[in-house]
């Protein structure tokens, strides 16, 4: 089916050993989770999932294709964010704060777990969330240059590359769309854990459901 447009995301820092959000001050928001819809990081300009279909390697015997083996699809999310609080790309990055304005790049190769939910709509303008239950989340390059009469803006770009879920699968597509779909359910799979999941209107949004905890980052 056709899709339009990005909507936004929303992630959250996962507990590798519960599954669980984690929450607080060492999550993203006071649930856990960052909800990067409507005005939020100024947006996204780009998000590209690549990697969905399944990998199918020809099996050949007599001279004629016999079978086909079928892999395991290897999904991975580009992503351009316009203006990322440097607050949620450090802690996704794993990198350490020195509590002074600081941080020192991970050296650990260690990354932190994420899970996330990228938001698109049908036809109709009702939304299609491509969700991923863990992943880790890398930055790209920067390329610096000098600003003229016009800005020279960098936007964040960050790929991030699925882990399997406790189910064994990568990614789960949910359709508003569709009967019995509630808001709610998909916090509950993609992002166990989570403290507050009440229905509200996002920033600069409107119709989707997620939950108010003053900061404008949560769902």
């Amino acid at each position: 089916m056709a899709t339009v447009g990005i909507k936004g995301l929303r992630m959250a820092l996962i507990d590798p050993k519960t599954g669980k959000v984690i929450a607080g001050e060492d999550g993203f928001s006071e649930n856990g989770i960052f909800d990067a819809r409507g005005r939020v990081a100024q947006g996204l300009s780009e998000a590209n999932i690549t990697g969905i279909a399944p990998s199918v390697t020809k099996v050949w015997g007599n001279d004629i294709l016999q079978d086909q083996s079928v892999g395991k699809s290897q999904p991975s999310v580009a992503a351009s964010f316009n203006n990322l609080p440097h607050e949620i790309l450090e802690k996704a990055l794993g990198e350490e704060s020195d509590g002074k304005g600081g941080y020192l790049d991970n050296a650990s190769g260690v990354l932190p777990h994420i899970a996330m939910d990228l938001i698109s709509s049908d036809l109709a303008g009702n939304e299609i969330h491509y969700c991923f239950y863990d992943g880790n989340m890398t930055q790209g390059d920067k390329n610096l240059q000098t600003s003229n009469e016009n800005q020279s803006r960098v936007a964040d770009a960050l790929t991030y590359n699925p882990l399997a879920g406790s189910n064994g699968h990568m990614m789960k597509t949910y359709y508003a769309a569709d009967e019995g779909f509630i808001d709610k359910n998909l916090i509950d799979e993609i992002f166990p854990g989570a403290s507050d999941t009440t229905d509200t209107t996002p920033a600069g949004g409107s119709g989707s459901q997620t939950s108010d905890s003053g900061d404008g980052k949560s769902a």
